[in-house]
């Protein structure tokens, strides 16, 4: 009986991990040029948490939340979404809503305790260590962990990745824009353990 409900806990946790996985792949869909692109922030974000020495239940969660960073821009349109060119200033105040609504798209999955730990870090990947980011324009160590990690590896796979308009930098180039703006954009000591990255 035991065994049989280590299976099924084991089962279940399998379940889990691949409903995070396949949500973050079918965001990843809507768009050629970032396929893959949650799940290798999810990659870096790790290893930047085990630099830092998060536990193994904060580095699981912190999986989840980098594989869920995106999740809002499901709520955006395509023509901004997709679009090849400069953004509007209209437009880039959409794009600017997406944290909001993969926070608003979490809170609707139930139960809701199981979202809750990583409702902040999606909601704050986007806010920068002087205060300049959005949507809150939290600053400093205000801005929770998860999302000042997950700053750093979004902009670095951001950097390093092909995009219709220009061809991704090299690897070194990347890594010296990140410690350029450690304790502006980003968080000093996750910048810090930027040669983990690659």
């Amino acid at each position: 009986m035991v065994k049989g409900l280590e299976t099924r806990e084991k089962m279940n946790n399998q379940l889990l991990q691949s409903y995070y996985s396949t949500l973050a792949a079918a965001l990843d869909a809507r768009d050629a040029y970032t396929a893959g692109h949650s799940t290798r922030v999810a990659k870096y974000s790790l290893l930047i948490g085990r630099a830092v020495d998060l536990n193994e239940q904060e580095l699981d969660l912190l999986n989840k939340t980098a594989l869920l960073h995106d999740i809002g821009k499901i709520g955006v349109r395509d023509d901004v979404l997709l679009k090849e060119s400069r953004l509007t200033d209209e437009e880039f105040e959409q794009i600017k809503l997406h944290p909001v609504l993969g926070e608003s798209i979490l809170k609707q999955i139930e139960p809701a305790e199981a979202m809750a730990p990583l409702l902040p870090g999606v909601r704050s990947h986007h806010e920068r260590f002087d205060g300049c980011g959005y949507p809150d324009g939290l600053k400093g160590l205000d801005i929770p962990e998860f999302g000042r990690i997950i700053a750093v590896a979004d902009a670095f796979d951001a950097m390093t990745s092909d995009r219709p308009y220009r061809k991704g930098m090299p690897v070194e180039k990347a890594l010296a824009i990140l410690a350029e703006g450690k304790g502006t954009q980003w968080d000093p000591v996750g910048s810090l353990v930027r040669s983990k990255v690659h």
